[in-house]
């Protein structure tokens, strides 16, 4: 099973970089929840704690794209140190707010720094992959491997931050966060030589990825994910602590993420024959669908076990929205395509987060989810678009030419 695992670890200085992005972005699964605690471990409130934590994300909407765009076009060696300086810089200026007891507002533009200055590092590091392994069928594995490590992060992200939060102060895991993103920053920067060349000095500027056939769709599908993701986790916190559980939040978030990588670890393991179009729409189909199973959550021990069985669908699916990408947009704008999906993760998360908090806080936790199988539903229609978008031209017209004989 892990052989196809060892031989994408063949080539040079992947174990360095694959590390590096590991560290930098930890905090990816230790921000949002850590921003919903701070504030939600006083108040006992959740709308704010959403809008808080959909600051941060709703800043890194314009800031994913931009700073990738600007890695394809200079190299992400140029960007690495001046965005994390940035970074630093809003998660001091959170810090100084948030022990200052000034007004809850005032916490907001300082998050939405923080998100606006983070790297897309999952992007950034399938970059590195996608170049050292360029043609080789390995590619697909480290994809998946990196999928698989995303969800390791969200297993110990959201227990580390609640450990933190809880046990030693709200504040906590906003620092440690900064302090992951500026190691990480340094040790990738380190690494020049698996770092994938930018555009030739003097060439025109590329088009945006989103103009490759096909992106709008994927870039949708994607907002629908993260809409998943975030009303799930609001929910969940909000959820324990209506139970009187509230320590319990990151561990039931862990089983979420448990769920996608044990689904990864052995998705990776497989070289698949059938097209990605036709794994992706059943991936998400299956994933939209099965969001509806936390509606049935009596109390924290199903919530835990129906999360962990929602959590399977999660890493299938975004391994082939990930190639998608690959296949869609040129490698020279691969790193800007890769961080429009991260773009559209963050949308969805962050426009359900503060409306998933004000339900928990008018209706109860349990109705919350009803935005969670909502989001399900958008996938699964944006699923059965990009099917139909991405299919070859033949297969489209033949479709039109049957449709019109009946």
């Amino acid at each position: 099973m892990f052989s196809t695992y060892r031989a994408a670890f063949q080539a040079p200085g992947t174990v360095s970089f694959c590390t590096a992005g590991f560290v930098m972005r930890m905090p990816i699964a230790i921000y949002p929840i850590g921003l919903l605690l701070l504030v939600s471990t006083k108040t006992h409130h959740y709308g704010f704690a959403g809008a808080l934590s959909a600051a941060y994300i709703f800043g890194g909407a314009p800031g994913n794209p931009i700073g990738a765009r600007l890695v394809d076009r200079h190299g992400q060696g140029r960007l690495l140190l001046p965005a994390a300086a940035v970074h630093l810089a809003g998660v001091a200026g959170l810090f100084a707010v948030a022990t200052a007891n000034l007004p809850d507002w005032a916490m907001l533009a300082p998050a939405a720094v923080i998100g606006f200055s983070y790297l897309a590092v999952g992007s950034l590091v399938r970059a590195r992959w996608s170049y050292v392994l360029a043609g080789r069928p390995e590619l697909s594995t480290a994809y998946s491997l990196e999928s698989t490590l995303d969800e390791v992060i969200f297993v110990l992200g959201p227990l580390i931050a609640t450990v933190l939060a809880t046990q030693v102060d709200g504040t906590a895991p906003l620092l440690l966060g900064g302090a992951l993103v500026g190691v990480g920053s340094v040790a990738l920067w380190r690494l020049p030589a698996t770092e994938p060349p930018p555009h030739p000095a003097g060439a025109a500027k590329e088009p945006s990825a989103l103009r490759n056939r096909g992106m709008l769709s994927i870039t949708g599908a994607s907002v629908a994910m993260g809409a998943i993701f975030g009303s799930a986790e609001v929910a969940t916190v909000a959820f324990a602590g209506q139970h009187g559980h509230e320590g319990l939040a990151g561990l039931v978030l862990a089983c979420f993420a448990s769920g996608s990588g044990v689904a990864g670890l052995i998705y990776g393991s497989r070289h698949w024959r059938t097209p990605m179009l036709t794994r992706f729409r059943w991936h998400a189909f299956v994933f939209g669908a099965v969001t509806s199973v936390l509606l049935l959550a009596r109390n924290i021990g199903e919530l835990a076990v129906l999360i962990f069985v929602a959590g399977l669908c999660i890493a299938p699916t975004l391994i082939t929205t990930f190639g998608l990408i690959t296949e869609a947009v040129p490698a020279r704008s691969l790193t800007e395509g890769m961080a429009w999906m991260t773009t559209g993760l963050n949308l969805g998360y962050g426009a359900t987060a503060a409306l998933t908090g004000q339900l928990a806080d008018a209706h109860g936790a349990h109705v919350s989810y009803l935005v969670t199988v909502g989001a399900g539903g958008l996938l699964i229609a944006l699923a059965l678009a990009i099917s139909y978008r991405l299919r070859p031209p033949v297969e489209r017209s033949m479709s039109v030419v049957a449709g019109t004989i009946e």
